[in-house]
C-alpha cells in the first residue's frame, strides 16, 4: 500500500511540475510581448485556457489537446516596423525563461533536496533547449528555429515575416480590402505544409474581397486536397 501511495504521489508531482513548467515556458513568451507594449491574446496550459474577446479576458476550457502543452500569445496594439523585431525577442522568451527558471529550482534542490524541485529544475531546462532546436513541430517549428529562420534572411525570413505580419493584419482587424497578395504569396511556395496553407487561405480571402469567383473556387479545391497533410488546429483556425 505504500510504494502505491508514492507511486501515485510521484505521478502527481510530475504532473504539477510538468504544467507548472508549460506555465513558465509560456508565461516567459507573454512576459516579453507585455514588456514592449502588446497585449495579451491567449494563454493555455493543459486544458486550462484564458483568450481575449474584445477588450475582456476570458477564463475557458480548451478542447483541442494539440493545445494542452502550451500556448501562449500576446499581439501588437498597432503596426509597425519595430514589431516584427519584437516578435524575435518573444521567440526566444519561452525557451530562455524556461532555462533560467529550472536552473534556479536545480540550485534549491541542491541545498533542500525534494523530487518536486527535481523535477521543476530538469522539465523547464529540457523544455527550453528542446524548443531552441531547430525542428518541425506538430504545428510549424520550435521557437528556436522560427527564430533562426527570421534571422537566416532569405526565403526563410520572408516566409516568417508573411506570417507574422497576415497574423498582424487579422489581429488588428484592418480593413480587408487594403489586403496585398504580395504581402503573402511567398507563402504558396513555402516547404511546410501547414504554411502553403496558410497562404492559400489568404489567398482565398484576397480573391473573395476582390470577387475574383473562379480563382476564389479553385482556391478553396486546393485548401480541401492539403487537408490530409495539415494539422486539424491550423485548418480550424483557417476557416472558410
Amino acid at each position: 500500500m505504500e510504494t502505491f501511495i508514492l507511486i501515485i504521489s510521484f505521478i502527481l508531482i510530475a504532473l504539477l511540475s510538468y504544467w507548472l513548467s508549460a506555465m513558465i515556458h509560456e508565461l516567459g513568451h507573454i512576459i516579453v510581448g507585455l514588456a514592449n507594449g502588446w497585449k495579451l491574446f491567449m494563454l493555455v496550459v493543459g486544458f486550462i485556457g484564458i483568450k481575449r474577446k474584445g477588450d475582456k479576458l476570458t477564463l475557458y476550457f480548451e478542447k483541442n489537446p494539440v493545445m494542452w502543452g502550451g500556448v501562449g500569445g500576446t499581439f501588437p496594439i498597432k503596426e509597425s516596423d519595430d514589431n516584427i523585431k519584437i516578435w524575435s525577442k518573444i521567440l526566444l522568451g519561452g525557451p530562455i525563461t524556461s532555462i533560467i527558471t529550472g536552473m534556479i529550482f536545480l540550485s534549491v534542490c541542491l541545498f533542500s533536496f525534494h523530487i518536486g524541485w527535481l523535477l521543476l529544475g530538469l522539465m523547464p531546462i529540457s523544455m527550453g533547449i528542446a524548443c531552441l532546436l531547430p525542428f518541425t513541430t506538430g504545428l510549424t517549428y520550435t521557437d528556436g528555429k522560427r527564430w533562426r529562420r527570421l534571422h537566416n534572411g532569405g526565403k526563410e525570413a520572408a516566409e516568417e515575416t508573411a506570417i507574422f505580419k497576415m497574423a498582424e493584419f487579422e489581429q488588428l482587424e484592418k480593413d480587408k480590402s487594403l489586403m496585398k497578395k504580395e504581402d503573402f504569396e511567398v507563402l504558396l511556395e513555402a516547404e511546410l505544409p501547414a504554411l502553403r496553407y496558410y497562404g492559400n487561405y489568404y489567398l482565398y480571402q484576397y480573391y473573395d474581397i476582390n470577387n475574383n469567383l473562379e480563382s476564389k473556387e479553385k482556391t478553396l479545391g486546393i485548401l480541401n486536397s492539403m487537408k490530409k497533410d495539415v494539422p486539424k488546429t491550423i485548418i480550424d483556425d483557417c476557416k472558410v
